[in-house]
């Protein structure tokens, strides 16, 4: 019989229509230019970020007269900055329970994705390849995570060791939580881990909560400067952005860097069954130089939150990972409102509070621990994603006045708005605080509020985060076995050693399949070589006699180009041959892999949710 597992599940970044920033965020621009190009006085207020061949790749505030003039010169591109989310299928807090956390306090838990992998046959190693986690922070005294952890602090998300939920800390777990005989092992749990965090949030939902796109370049410059060889990016977003794919490629071909990103949580049931495979495109994953990681679910079949589209690279298990949390965050699940005449509501929220303090179960809500933002703070909120000052002030001046009144929690409530539900709040308070959707009592109102909330060490997550830290961590164990192969020889044998799942060969689905680590290192081992070199890719210089694969012929280049299309310019190029991949491809096998999706212990119990989504915001 299976064991039952009550979980709480918390969700990830909630978009809407009220985000946190410290700028004008109308104005916020990417500016890619060469130096020399722009006058001195227009750039002294820019900020560089990185670099794209000899060009800058600034963030900057503009005027549209500045953007109209910045587009009158030669060579400068414009991009407007973009915002992005974590993904998370679900974060679900296990309960302390016999069934549950309790067991991972005395005993460990070796990972069913572990065996499925082929991970745990990888033979240990002294020293690992630098990893770069970018995400929501750490709690770096996680009793399962390395000590020897670095990171980069920035003034917007604040400290690389602490967590803004659990997400960054539940990656870190599933790539290099060690094998000390408590909790769960990550894919380099033999201590020889080289962990580099770069925090991209303050908050879940409250000040700083929105990752931009110019913290991800800047991110990734960093990780590329603090040596980094793998970096994991499991966060998403649907704006394309040539100057971060610019960045990806330099560093791709530059310093041979793998970049692994997660393909987002925006698929469906019904376009799977239908055999319909065009889910919008998520980036960065599905940038030409990132592996782009769907999931699979416990029955080893495609998980109905995974997308499906022709960018799909590999899949990895992506559902009931349990990994490390953030053992200082506080999460609030579910907040119901009951007056004193007997009328019980539950009401969609979004917590706006750090999590470092756990509000009471049941409190009577104060008149003054309520606060009432105008429709022009709404308009604010909508234009420029922040609160007007004198807004900021009021609510602070709440906030004090509540608990100077000894109150527990304060309420943020807000005119209902067609545009949808307010999911942040430019606001930074380690004070309970709860911004509520569409509250249905008036202010003079008895009410009592019954709040459940949950603080935990171990998560149980499902998403493509997962399978991307999970790929993360495989990827950077096989190459630790050997740091002198190269980023396509690793990736080549990645493709060589999956089971093919689904339609044979590569499909939008399932990508290449499920790798097996242990038979890439066997592929390696022997010196095997990819019968088909790398596809031709526009943004990449070839130099003379570099051999590549377009639309299976196999051409040799001349003399260096770039973006020299090889059967526009013949030129350039010369066919030496066609491309047989079917000695390079993995052998296809049934449409799943169920046969590999060993569950133990923890893992094999039943799963309830208290409250479901595939984002980081209960109650909404």
């Amino acid at each position: 019989m299976k064991r039952k597992i009550t979980s709480y599940l918390i969700a990830g970044l909630l978009t809407g229509i009220g985000y946190a920033s410290e700028m004008n965020t109308q104005n916020l621009y990417l500016v890619q230019y060469s130096p020399g190009s722009i006058d001195n006085q227009l750039i002294k207020s820019f900020k560089i970020i990185g670099r794209s061949g000899n060009s800058n790749i600034a963030q900057a505030v503009l005027s549209d007269s500045e953007v109209t003039l910045l587009e009158s010169f030669s060579g400068v591109v414009i991009e407007r900055n973009y915002g992005l989310s974590l993904n998370t299928g679900s974060l679900e807090y296990l309960d302390t329970s016999e069934n549950g956390i309790d067991l991972l306090q005395y005993s460990e838990l070796e990972p069913y994705w572990l065996r499925t992998t082929g991970i745990n046959k990888l033979p240990n190693v002294s020293d690992s390849v630098p990893v770069c986690v970018i995400d929501s922070g750490v709690d770096e005294q996680h009793i399962d995570l390395p000590q020897n952890m670095r990171g980069y602090h920035s003034q917007y998300a604040g400290f690389w060791n602490s967590d803004a939920l659990s997400h960054g800390t539940h990656m870190a777990g599933i790539i290099a939580a060690q094998e000390n005989g408590w909790g769960v092992k990550g894919a380099l749990s033999d201590g020889a881990v080289n962990l580099h965090i770069s925090k991209l949030i303050r908050t879940a939902n409250g000040k700083n909560s929105t990752i931009w796109g110019s913290n991800l370049i800047e991110s990734i410059e960093i990780c590329a400067n603090s040596g980094a060889k793998v970096i994991n990016m499991s966060l998403s977003g649907t704006k394309y952005s040539s100057m971060t794919m610019n960045v990806i490629d330099r560093l791709t071909y530059d310093r041979g860097i793998i970049f692994v990103g997660a393909a987002g949580n925006h698929g469906t049931a019904e376009k799977k069954q239908s055999g319909i495979y065009n889910d919008p495109l998520h980036y960065p994953a599905s940038y030409h130089n990132v592996i782009s990681v769907g999931a699979l679910n416990t029955n080893g079949q495609a998980a109905s939150f995974s997308p499906t589209h022709n960018k799909i690279d590999f899949v990895m298990p992506g559902t009931k990972i349990v990994s490390t949390a953030n053992r200082h965050y506080s999460v609030v699940q579910k907040v119901k409102a009951k007056s004193i005449a007997g009328y019980e509501v539950e009401v969609p929220f979004s917590q706006i509070d750090t999590g470092t303090l756990i509000p009471q179960s049941v409190i009577p809500l104060m008149t003054s621990c309520l606060f009432t933002l105008s429709k022009e703070d709404i308009t604010e909120l909508t234009k420029f994603r922040r609160l007007p000052n004198d807004t900021h002030k009021a609510l602070f001046a709440t906030e004090r006045q509540c608990q100077e009144d000894a109150g527990k929690v304060l309420l943020v409530k807000y005119p209902n708005t067609n545009s949808g539900y307010l999911y942040g709040l430019d606001y930074l308070t380690d004070f309970p605080t709860l911004l509520v959707h569409k509250w249905p009592f008036d202010e003079s109102a008895n009410v009592e509020l019954q709040i459940k909330s949950y603080q935990s060490s171990y998560l149980v997550g499902a998403g493509t985060s997962q399978a991307t830290a999970i790929m993360t961590g495989g990827i950077a164990k096989l190459w630790s076995q050997n740091q002198q192969w190269t980023r396509d020889q690793i990736i080549n044998a990645l493709k060589y050693a999956s089971y093919d799942l689904g339609a044979a060969g590569k499909d939008g689905m399932y990508g290449h399949g499920l790798p097996d680590f242990a038979k890439a290192l066997e592929y390696l081992n022997a010196g095997s070589i990819s019968q088909c070199p790398s596809e031709w890719y526009y943004n990449k210089a070839y130099n003379g006699g570099e051999n590549i694969t377009y639309l299976g012929t196999i051409y040799r280049a001349n003399y260096w180009s770039k973006g020299s299309n090889p059967t526009a310019s013949s030129n350039n190029w010369r066919v030496t041959g066609l491309c047989d991949d079917s000695v390079s491809n993995p052998s296809h096998v049934n449409s799943d892999a169920a046969h590999l999706m060993n569950l133990t212990g923890l893992e094999a119990g039943e799963v309830e949710y208290e409250c479901k989504g595939l984002s980081l915001g209960c109650g909404s």
